[in-house]
């Protein structure tokens, strides 16, 4: 059982605003060096490191040594398969109502390259059979976890010490689509941030969030490697289908959403005073944990590391959808090439020659 602890350190504990923010800010630090780092080094294993030692272990560590229980302030101390239920299926159906309409609008007003630019096809290049279900797993588990830990568990309740929760759902939603640095995708991210931050605050815990955001990725992920990258996109006929039938599905929720009450946490995360937890204590098993994963990484895939950092001295963009059949053929050459050379098959140095011929090689006009 948790002893509240004396007067004098209530007094010094830091408010949740405080922590939040900070929180936030060393998290918007860490992500765009130590998370891009670590994604650049290799994507999928980079991916689960960024979630789990920047988005998650960044805010536990500050609530647990500001005195707080991170399970209990997040609700996740709450039974979890309700939630997590109810969540999913919001989710999914707030997917196909909204967030499919939204980036179908997105990808016409912005310019072609900008939206082949940060389309999440480029995730899934160049990933081995290993690698590419690393990161789906991190796609609709880490990140779901983490990210709704950071954003759901920790910044909107704080936010909502200064001003109204419903502010602090929208606020907390901008940020959210903001820290994926993604304008195509903004207005959609923004979306399911509302959604995410409703569920997390009318359910009294993470779960329905988390839920909810875990169906949102695994359903993109199941539409894209259904379409597949060379396909184009789902024909207009399907989403309008989509639209229409997550519409329905949402409204039939929320008429029967006092009969499902079932799903709701009985009392939500607090911000209750607990012992203070001692940093370095704290810290050590992530600090740990980080090392062995670097470790294992360099183990593992050595030679991958090294040719992304020889393709990051020699740069040869993907080339785009209009670019002519010699330019792709090019390109999946030197992909193939590459490949080889991370099995084994072909030598360093000549893929760093082969590399800097087509860096150097004029744009074709």
């Amino acid at each position: 059982m948790i002893e509240t602890p004396p007067a004098d350190e209530a007094v010094l504990r830091p408010g949740l605003s405080q922590v939040a923010l900070v929180s936030l800010v060393s998290v918007a630090v860490l992500f765009i060096t130590v998370g891009a780092s670590a994604q650049f080094f290799n994507l999928s294993w980079g991916l689960w490191f960024s979630e789990a030692f920047v988005f998650l272990a960044v805010p536990f560590v500050a609530i647990e040594v500001t005195g707080r229980r991170a399970s209990r302030l997040t609700g996740l101390d709450q039974r979890p398969v309700p939630g997590l239920a109810a969540g999913f299926v919001v989710g999914a159906l707030n997917y196909a109502a909204w967030a499919v309409p939204l980036m179908w609008a997105a990808e016409r007003l912005f310019p072609k390259s900008l939206v082949e630019r940060f389309s999440s096809a480029r995730l899934f290049e160049r990933q081995t059979g290993v690698e590419l279900v690393l990161l789906i797993a991190g796609v609709t588990i880490a990140a779901p976890f983490c990210e709704e830990f950071l954003y759901r568990g920790l910044v909107q309740p704080g936010l909502s010490r200064r001003v109204s929760m419903a502010r602090s759902v929208v606020v907390t939603a901008l940020l959210f689509s903001l820290m994926h640095f993604d304008p195509v995708g903004f207005l959609a991210r923004f979306e399911l941030g509302l959604v995410f931050g409703l569920l997390a605050w009318r359910g009294g815990s993470l779960w329905p969030a988390i839920g909810a955001h875990a169906a949102n990725n695994l359903t993109s992920v199941v539409i894209f490697l259904i379409v597949g990258r060379d396909d184009g996109e789902l024909p207009g006929w399907v989403i309008a289908a989509l639209v229409v039938g997550g519409n329905l599905g949402l409204v039939a929720w929320l008429v029967g959403l006092r009969r499902w009450s079932w799903w709701v946490a009985p009392v939500p995360g607090a911000d209750e005073p607990a012992p203070f937890a001692p940093f370095f204590r704290t810290v050590a098993p992530w600090a740990v944990a980080a090392l062995v994963a670097l470790v294992a990484l360099a183990l593992v895939d050595r030679r991958g590391v090294e040719l992304n950092i020889i393709d990051l001295m020699n740069p040869v963009p993907a080339p785009k959808s209009d670019a002519s059949a010699g330019e792709k053929a090019a390109w999946d050459d030197l992909q193939q090439l590459r490949a080889k050379a991370r099995r084994g098959e072909f030598g360093f140095d000549e893929y760093r020659s082969l590399r800097q011929l087509a860096a150097e090689k004029p744009p074709a006009e």
